[in-house]
């Protein structure tokens, strides 16, 4: 069966560094899946801090006289490649970077990096969902607006 590749990009807009914790060690002795992702969940959850959200990202438009309704970002899919280990108490940053934007979703791309080792590439699909109606609903303005506001800064800021 071929092997998902991901590539590492040129440039990630965004950087959080987190410490790895005993409890992130696994019976192998070094960083396990489950917490690699729940690096990655802290790190894009700094990341829409950053933008001025939260979990929530925005609200629904209302319809009638349904109210409008919160919007959160859920993943629909992702991919992992392990490139190296790491270990409790090393310092790992967590870069992100914004990919495709549509509609509903957008792609988040992530490198995790000890010094200048390469521990993983990690790609997500998130999809902005209804909690009320419990389905995919299009991205709220207030957030694309955030995202664009935010690009265009970290560009300007670059050069």
């Amino acid at each position: 069966m071929p092997r998902v590749t991901l590539t590492e990009l040129e440039r990630y807009e965004h950087q959080h560094i987190i410490t790895v914790r005993a409890t992130d060690i696994n019976y192998a002795g070094h960083l396990g899946n489950e917490a690699l992702l729940g690096l990655v969940h802290e790190a894009r959850a700094n990341f829409l801090r950053e933008l001025g959200f939260d979990t929530i990202i925005g609200k629904q438009a209302s319809v009638g006289l349904v109210p409008r309704s919160p919007v959160g970002l859920i993943i629909a899919d992702l991919a992992v490649n392990f490139k190296a280990e790491a270990f409790a108490r090393d310092q790992v940053s967590v870069e992100s970077q914004v990919g495709d934007i549509g509609t509903k979703s957008f792609r988040l791309f992530h490198r995790l990096r000890r010094a200048d080792e390469v521990i993983a590439l990690v790609e997500t699909g998130l999809v902005a969902f209804s909690y009320q109606e419990r389905k995919p609903v299009p991205l709220p303005a207030e957030f694309l607006n955030g995202l664009q506001e935010y690009r265009k800064a970290k560009m300007e800021s670059a050069g």
